[in-house]
């Protein structure tokens, strides 16, 4: 029997595509095998580089934990040791523990700032990070009402009007709080942050003086979370981009 050349092109051709379609097929149970299919969570390098994790680095130890939310539940998490003002804590998150964790990074990279590097920054009016701490604290109009209380004079439960509050910028209003006799160091303006009705942000700061570092102290809820945030009064025009920040790096140590 004569085998015509188009006939042994097409064999060729088939047994080309037999490899080809074996060699895929091996390697997807392959895959299997390993652990290695597609619908799996993504390793800490995989999420850096996109969404919410993007610009912050877990390359050094990560711990499971438990972090509290509001309300007090506990949600369990990946905690990058590097990003603990106490490292040395990152052991001690159990589902028994109280849940509250204090971090830290480097307000512009976003990398871990060790807390070795802060000595002698707060005095010189050099710091470069951003610190806060993971909470659990009453609802934020409760809070805004306490504060509004606290350094206005009043008794932190007055049920007294509330006072008037003048819009400084989109979603952020200052709260007129009455003149009165006090010592500089303690006089502070009082902020709102506000979502339509929704009271988002309760940010108190330092009024400046002279050889001082005014500091914000800043409240607000993320994803579930309650933190209070603290940094210097010179990045309080940055108080957007500091939320988003720490909302970032908490989904990214949740998802």
């Amino acid at each position: 029997m004569r085998i015509s050349y188009s006939s042994v092109f097409i064999l060729f051709i088939l047994f080309i595509l037999s490899i080809l379609l074996g060699y895929s097929t091996a390697e997807a149970q392959n895959a299997g095998a390993h652990g290695e299919a597609t619908n799996l969570p993504q390793s800490f390098k995989e999420l850096q580089e996109e969404g919410s994790c993007q610009g912050f680095d877990f390359s050094g130890k990560v711990v499971d934990g438990y972090l509290v939310q509001h309300g007090g539940g506990k949600i369990k998490v990946r905690i990058p040791v590097d990003y603990l003002l106490f490292p040395e804590t990152g052991i001690t998150f159990t589902e028994k523990s109280d849940g509250m964790a204090n971090f830290n990074f480097h307000r512009d990279t976003l990398k871990p700032y060790p807390r070795r590097e802060m000595q002698g920054k707060i005095v010189a009016g050099e710091e470069e990070w951003i610190s806060f701490l993971v909470t659990d604290f009453i609802e934020m109009k409760s809070l805004a009402k306490l504060y509004a209380n606290l350094l206005s004079g009043r008794k932190t439960k007055s049920n007294e009007p509330p006072f008037p509050e003048k819009q400084v910028s989109a979603n952020l209003f200052q709260v007129q709080l009455p003149l009165r006799v006090q010592p500089d160091w303690e006089k502070k303006n009082l902020y709102f942050g506000r979502d339509g009705a929704a009271m988002t942000d309760v940010i108190s700061c330092n009024v400046p003086q002279p050889n001082q570092y005014p500091h914000c102290e800043h409240l607000s809820r993320l994803g579930g979370y309650d933190v209070k945030v603290l940094y210097p009064l010179d990045q309080f025009t940055n108080w957007k981009v500091i939320k988003k920040n720490i909302q970032n790096l908490l989904e990214c140590m949740t998802d």
